[in-house]
C-alpha cells in the first residue's frame, strides 16, 4: 500500500499536469496579497454575523428584524482558509486553479514534509470545504427548480455552525501566518 506522501505526490503531479496547479518561482510574489485577501475575507465574515446577530445594525441598514446570513457567514469563513492556503502554497511557488489541488499541495508540504501544520489544521479547511459544498448544492438546486424535498436535502445553517467556521478560519488563517512569518 501507498504511503499518503506517495499519494499525494502523484495526485500533485496529475495537477501538474493537468494545469490545475503550477509552479513558478514568479508565483512567490502572491503570498502576501493573499494573506491580506485571506484577513479581508474573514472580516468580512465577521461582519456578516455580527449583521445577522444586532438589531440595531439591522435596522440602521433597512434590513427585516428576522434576517439573518449565516450561510454566507460559512461560504466566506471558507474562503478565509481557502485564500490563506493559496498564500502557503504561493510561498513554495505554486498557484492553483483548484480547490482540491491546493489542499493536496498543502498537505503534502506542510503536514507530511515540514510538519509546519497538524492534520487537525487541513482537516479544519477540509471540513468548511464541505459545508460551502453543501451550499453549492443547495444553490444548484434553487437554480434549477427541483422540488422542494430535495432543497431540504441541505441542513438548515444555524448560528452555531457559523460561528464554528467562524472561529475555525481564525485558527487556519492564525496558524499559517504565524508558518509565513
Amino acid at each position: 500500500m501507498k504511503s499518503r506522501t506517495e499519494v499525494l505526490t502523484k495526485k500533485i503531479k496529475s495537477y501538474l499536469k493537468r494545469m490545475q496547479v503550477f509552479k513558478s518561482e514568479e508565483h512567490k510574489k502572491l503570498e502576501t496579497p493573499f494573506l491580506a485577501k485571506a484577513r479581508k475575507n474573514f472580516t468580512v465574515g465577521n461582519l456578516l454575523l455580527n449583521i445577522s446577530e444586532q438589531e440595531e445594525l439591522k435596522k440602521m441598514i433597512g434590513l427585516p428584524a428576522d434576517f439573518e446570513t449565516y450561510d454566507w457567514v460559512i461560504i466566506v469563513s471558507y474562503y478565509s482558509m481557502y485564500t490563506s492556503a493559496l498564500a502557503a502554497i504561493a510561498r513554495l511557488g505554486f498557484k492553483s486553479k483548484s480547490h482540491a489541488a491546493t489542499i493536496a499541495v498543502l498537505e503534502h508540504h506542510y503536514v507530511n514534509e515540514s510538519k509546519s501544520l497538524e492534520t487537525k489544521d487541513l482537516h479544519k479547511l477540509v471540513k468548511a470545504y464541505a459545508i460551502s459544498e453543501q451550499l453549492i448544492t443547495k444553490l444548484i438546486q434553487t437554480k434549477t427548480k427541483r422540488e422542494t424535498a430535495q432543497y431540504d436535502a441541505t441542513p438548515e445553517i444555524s448560528k452555531e455552525m457559523a460561528q464554528t467556521a467562524l472561529n475555525d478560519a481564525d485558527e487556519f488563517i492564525t496558524k499559517l501566518e504565524e508558518i509565513l512569518k
